[in-house]
């Protein structure tokens, strides 16, 4: 497997079919990098409330939540259309994801076989393969990098330093098992939607083809630096957003209060769109290059030790 060709002929596909950018990945790397927004700013006062820094007499999730509670009491008529808002986009961000995961490998295997197929069938893929992808995508999140590391804080807030570094090694094994186990798992996804296999024969049938082709897909960690290198992106834009949105606030709070909120959204929303944007473009180039991946070494044929060349 030529894999410089494999990486060109992906890039090349990237670019040809930014259609697919906009639809399918630009929307769900919204969903998730406001997420990422929200919970960084969680994290933040979660640490800045617990006995490591000023020792609230109620942890910030009591207060947000009674905070919440007595606005939402106060103002019934006005807060319910925020709150239904709100539930909408917590829907979305569980259900868009996956649906548009399943799109994408679809239309860039059939594109890759030269069927004729247009960017608005991908819904009808998307569609087909959702179940079994959203439920995949909650077996990977046990042992990602995002709920290690939210583990390890939340036994740093509540427990303290002490209980943390008696946890440390704990987090070494399961943060080396995960990186095993991911890679492991790297031809789950397509199994499941080129293939239509069940998640847990998707697995078993994964692990079997990356140790089969191990040396492939170990030389395709460039792949797995440029997806390194969109979640560093992402997680850059991640911190600078709500900096951004507060610095600008209290920059001009004393003198023009409204030109700060202005100054600060269009800040905000400018970051959020290129953060959105890149990581949705490494998204779908990534995702082409596995899938470019993934036909080559399934449509090889296996050779048994008792077959005579």
């Amino acid at each position: 497997m030529n894999h410089r060709q494999i990486i060109a002929q992906a890039w090349e596909f990237t670019q040809n079919n930014k259609k697919m950018i906009y639809w399918y990945a630009f929307f769900p790397s919204l969903l998730t990098t406001l997420a990422g927004v929200i919970y960084l700013m969680y994290q933040y006062f979660a640490f800045r409330s617990s006995p490591l820094f000023e020792n609230w007499s109620q942890s910030f999730t009591m207060v947000a939540l009674r905070t919440v509670v007595d606005v939402v009491s106060q103002n019934i008529s006005s807060t319910i259309p925020l709150l239904v808002i709100a539930v909408v986009i917590i829907i979305l961000y569980l259900i868009i994801p996956s649906l548009c995961d399943g799109a994408i490998i679809q239309l860039i295997a059939r594109k890759k076989n030269g069927q004729d197929v247009r960017t608005r069938h991908g819904i009808r893929y998307g569609m087909m393969s959702f179940l079994p992808l959203f439920e995949y995508s909650w077996v990977i999140r046990t042992f990602s990098l995002v709920s290690l590391l939210g583990n390890a804080s939340f036994i740093m807030r509540n427990l303290g330093m002490t209980a943390f570094w008696i946890a440390f090694p704990v987090f070494v094994i399961i943060a080396i098992v995960g990186i095993i186990m991911t890679v492991l798992f790297t031809y789950a996804e397509y199994f499941i939607v080129i293939d239509d296999s069940k998640v847990l024969e998707s697995i078993a049938k994964s692990s079997k083809l990356v140790v089969e082709h191990l040396e492939e897909t170990l030389l395709l960690s460039i792949l797995m630096l440029i997806i390194s290198v969109r979640i560093l992106i992402q997680l850059l834009f991640v911190l600078l957003i709500p900096f951004a949105i507060i610095g600008s606030i209290y920059l001009f709070a004393s003198s023009i209060p409204w030109i700060g909120f202005l100054v600060g959204f269009l800040l905000g929303s400018g970051l959020l769109y290129l953060a959105s944007y890149l990581s949705a473009t490494i998204h779908v180039f990534a995702a082409t290059v596995w899938t470019f991946s993934f036909l080559h070494l399934t449509s090889e044929p296996v050779v048994s030790a008792r077959e005579k060349i």
